[in-house]
């Protein structure tokens, strides 16, 4: 998990079974999509896993939320990622939220199980390099449900 990362645990949601998908995805995706219209987003957001749309859901409903961005295509020109093992594609964020106060923030959806695959690790440190330099410091991952037997 990248260093000083933030982790939301997300109470809404609750996986039976390993599902598909990762975060920061490749911005031409070739699987299925929810397509919804959020209140607090101009255009429509196109959701890729239940973590995605559950966060989604709640980002619209909260009340210091006023502008959320989904899908923001990152230009990894900017980031040196000779450390990192990561394809030369264009990859894309999940939420940059705008609150009432001014501030931002970067949020990635993913599922739990999937946060001890390394290319899953990869791929958050680079988001959290590239938003730190963009200048906002506020970046999290929002994380199913862990399920209690």
């Amino acid at each position: 998990m990248p260093y000083g990362a933030k982790i939301f645990s997300f109470l809404a949601v609750q996986t039976l079974a390993p599902e598909r998908g990762a975060i920061m995805r490749k911005q031409i995706q070739k699987e299925r999509c929810t397509k919804i219209k959020l209140e607090k987003c101009p255009r429509v957001c196109c959701l890729y896993d239940k973590v995605q749309l559950a966060a989604a859901r709640m980002l619209n409903a909260d009340p210091s939320v006023i502008h959320i961005q989904c899908n923001i295509p990152l230009s990894l020109d900017e980031i040196p990622a000779d450390d990192l093992n990561l394809p030369s594609e264009t990859y894309t964020t999940d939420f940059v939220i705008h609150f009432a106060d001014g501030k931002a923030a970067v949020r990635e959806a993913v599922f739990r199980s999937h946060l001890s695959r390394p290319s899953v690790a990869e791929r958050l440190e680079l988001s959290r390099r590239y938003w730190h330099q963009q200048g906002i410091d506020d970046w999290g991952i929002i994380i199913d449900k862990e399920r209690v037997p």
